[in-house]
């Protein structure tokens, strides 16, 4: 975001009157409502570091992302007592297209044979936009193996926060592995996917800008721009770690680097309301209306 932001600066100053009409939005909000988000998944190629990705893949990728977002993942019960009072889960579902940009019927999900690369490091190209179906009607995920295109097969996944240019421009998405997608790794690190659907809806790491000692307030230091996320240095391991302000950082989110670790369970009560502040966003608000529902099929 700030290679993009620093190539255009009017992005950087939509983000930055975004985060104040968050803040207002965030002080005046009362329950959320439910969304549906309407999502298509570009998928590049079958195998991906020797392992395979069909449709019943992508379709359980999408359901545990729903899950982990709804607090429905088999261990939001077993949260770490410190942070019970503070764990919550956002009423969003993800919902794979059933019709496509022409109304022609869909699953939701397009093969194609070529295996491209690099979708993770491309800004403005034409050949990212190509492929895109309208960012302002479908969420797009595309799933690739060396996603920054420089031979590493081994990240998991890049995602954008709201911006109106990226969406004019069919540049809005998400780029995740699909060696990492659930049925090819692990339960936990599979939750990475979640991970950036966080981004996608405005979410910061937790470990955003470390950890300061000195603090005049409960908000003033949070990278992350959300209250209730402890201030955080470590990005693995799930044994308790205390921060530099004496608080036990909150190893069990979504938004950290320790699903690798096996730790991820929670998002919490300020980020399910910033969440649900980016659903405002003009990039994200089209996505669930009514109107959008019945032309993607999902009513």
């Amino acid at each position: 975001m700030q290679r993009y932001y620093h190539q255009n600066p009017n992005a950087l100053e939509e983000h930055r009157q975004f985060e104040i009409s968050t803040k207002e939005f965030i002080s005046k909000r009362q329950t959320a409502q439910p969304y549906i988000i309407p999502v298509v998944v570009h998928v590049y190629g079958k195998i991906f570091s020797g392992t395979k990705v069909d449709e019943t893949i992508i379709k359980t990728a999408i359901d545990k992302v729903n899950e982990d977002f709804q607090g429905r993942n088999d261990d939001f019960n077993t949260v770490n007592s410190a942070f019970k009072e503070i764990k919550s889960a956002f009423s969003v579902t993800f919902k794979l297209a059933t019709l496509d940009p022409d109304g022609k019927s869909t699953t939701g999900i397009v093969w194609y044979d070529e295996p491209r690369y690099g979708y993770a490091t491309g800004m403005f190209e034409d050949w990212i936009q190509y492929d895109a179906w309208d960012n302002y009607k479908y969420c797009n995920v595309y799933i690739q193996s060396d996603i920054y295109g420089n031979g590493d097969l081994t990240q998991s996944g890049v995602a954008w926060f709201p911006d109106s240019f990226m969406s004019d421009k069919n540049l809005a998405r998400i780029v995740y592995n699909g060696r990492h997608l659930y049925g090819n790794t692990n339960k936990e690190f599979a939750s990475m996917l979640t991970h950036e659907f966080g981004h996608w809806l405005n979410l910061f790491h937790t470990f955003e800008a470390g950890c300061m000692e000195s603090s005049e307030g409960p908000c003033d230091k949070t990278g992350d721009r959300v209250c209730d996320t402890p201030q955080t240095i470590s990005k693995d391991g799930c044994e308790p770690v205390y921060n530099c302000a004496g608080k036990l950082e909150n190893s069990e989110n979504y938004m950290s680097y320790t699903g690798a670790d096996g730790c991820y369970k929670m998002f919490t009560v300020g980020q399910v309301a910033r969440m649900d502040a980016a659903m405002q966003h003009p990039a994200r608000k089209s996505l669930w209306q009514l109107e959008n529902l019945k032309a993607t099929g999902l009513l």
